[in-house]
């Protein structure tokens, strides 16, 4: 019977855009390697390589009132040696398998609705508290001057090598246990309340995340809130601002830590398409988040007791020219100064990043990165990585 449902269901999503105004189908394969090496430090010097061949799908139609829907699916091999990954040999999984509609005018007004349905990536509003694909669903409701978000994911179905959701001591041992194959089992709630333009060139954002241990076993559990309120706009012309400060309660173990952001960018247009940008996040010694965040090139911390300084500088200087090979030619630069608020803000040490990125072709890009990690006790570190990707 289930098999009988299932078949039934996916019938119906394939014929169903033939019965629409407008039908269009397409499909292609993507290739994207990453080839890095490390050296310094206590390790040996070590090559990094990461390989993911990825076939994608999307079928997308339109019906009435000016309604839109489509159908994405993404599967792919990957195989990594790098250490994060835990070697992941010859890995298959699907990071996206969803369905979504867009239907505006849902009352007579300017409201539009959007719906996604399936496996898709999720984020909090920070990005750094949650960002990670999960299965579920996700609801917003456009109003002009508000928009509502409402969503459900579940992380237990992703294979474990490709999450990042690591909370408590029990997805720590889990994740060392070969006979576990899948990521751990969690069910978060996500709502999001925006008021765009609410001043002229500002907007404000409240949200919360509620996440859920639903594994089997009572012991270790890990169950949480997040709060966050945003700020963001523009200060004076073309210098912008971001500003949140989140919450975290651990409700299983009683226990809460902040997380506060702060970031300036300013877009220079005519000094070669600059971007300058400064940053802090600062985190108690209780903050933790849903997926692990990465916070540096070389050195990423844990995401608790930290305070991080960055700066920024990019350019395009040739962002106005007919030739896609040079428009898209970026340069960028990064610092970052690490500190732990707890010991009297003593300082871990510097992160150096510099790179370029260039996609002549929409099918076709590189990026060419290097970094220096520069502790204030121990080695030094070093990395330089090529990324490239590939359409067919």
């Amino acid at each position: 019977m289930k098999r009988f449902v299932r078949c039934t269901f996916f019938a119906m999503l394939f014929l169903l855009p033939f019965t629409t105004s407008l039908f269009a189908f397409d499909w292609g394969v993507t290739s994207y390697s990453r080839l890095g090496y490390e050296f310094g430090g206590d390790e040996d010097n070590q090559w990094q390589k990461r390989e993911k061949l990825s076939f994608w799908m999307e079928e997308f139609w339109s019906g009435e009132d000016n309604s839109r829907y489509s159908f994405l699916f993404n599967g792919y091999y990957l195989y990594s040696d790098e250490e994060s990954s835990d070697d992941v040999d010859y890995l298959f999984e699907s990071d996206l398998l969803v369905f979504k509609m867009k239907r505006p005018q849902l009352f007579g007004g300017n409201e539009v609705l959007d719906l996604s349905a399936g496996r898709f990536p999720f984020s909090d509003s920070t990005s750094l508290v949650l960002s990670h694909v999960a299965d579920g669903f996700s609801a917003g409701l456009d109003l002009s001057k508000y928009i509502v978000k409402t969503g459900m994911g579940y992380t237990g179905f992703r294979l474990k090598p490709v999450s990042s959701v690591n909370m408590s001591s029990a997805d720590v041992s889990d994740d060392d246990d070969d006979d576990i194959h899948f990521a751990p089992k969690r069910l978060f709630e996500i709502v999001t309340a925006s008021l765009p333009s609410y001043l002229p060139r500002q907007n404000l954002t409240v949200e919360g995340l509620f996440q859920q241990d639903v594994r089997s076993d009572d012991e270790d559990k890990l169950n949480s809130i997040h709060a966050t309120a945003k700020a963001d706009g523009a200060i004076v012309g073309n210098l912008y601002y971001t500003l949140s400060a989140t919450e975290a309660w651990n409700t299983s173990d009683d226990l809460d830590g902040m997380m506060v952001l702060a970031d300036l960018n300013y877009y220079a247009r005519q000094l070669l398409n600059s971007r300058i940008s400064a940053g802090m996040m600062y985190t108690g010694e209780d903050f933790f988040t849903v997926s692990e965040p990465t916070l540096g090139l070389i050195y990423s911390p844990d995401e608790a007791d930290l305070l991080r300084l960055d700066i920024g500088y990019s350019i395009r200087p040739w962002q106005d020219v007919f030739s896609p090979a040079l428009k898209n030619l970026q340069f960028l630069a990064a610092g970052r100064f690490y500190l732990v608020p707890s010991d009297d803000y003593s300082y871990t040490g510097t992160e150096l990043e510099g790179g370029l990125t260039i996609r002549p072709t929409s099918d076709f890009g590189m990026s060419f990165t290097g970094g220096l990690w520069v502790p204030d006790e121990g080695d030094t570190r070093a990395l330089l990585r090529v990324e490239c990707s590939l359409g067919l």
